[in-house]
């Protein structure tokens, strides 16, 4: 009796756990559309921004994403290529040389024409 007495406290306890869950997000969702309209009017209402932007400064931002959403995209590096003379200056021997090959790893062998 005193397992049936536990269990059915347990299973109480959680289904009342339950409806409060439930209420608290009926009312959460009530809320959340309340200022989602309020929102909406607000920006309809709002009138659209009379200041213009520059040609230029409108291009470089256009450019700047670009080159911001091309990154993303993996499609250009943003490391900086150094060339031979750059790398042996002040630094090891064995990191020139490393460099240098990953440098030359980069370049496409050109085709020798074949008589």
């Amino acid at each position: 009796m005193l397992m049936l007495y536990g269990m059915g406290l347990v299973f109480l306890i959680l289904a009342m756990l339950w409806g409060v869950i439930a209420i608290f997000q009926r009312i959460d969702r009530r809320m959340l559309a309340t200022e989602e309209e309020k929102a909406q009017r607000e920006t309809a209402a709002s009138s659209p921004p009379t200041a213009s932007i520059a040609p230029e400064l409108l291009a470089a931002i256009l450019v700047a994403l670009d080159r911001y959403r091309q990154e993303e995209a993996g499609k250009i590096s943003t490391q900086k290529r150094y060339s031979p003379r750059e790398i042996e200056q002040g630094q090891a021997r064995w990191v020139a040389v490393g460099r240098a090959y990953q440098l030359r790893s980069n370049i496409v062998p050109r085709r020798r024409n074949s008589r």
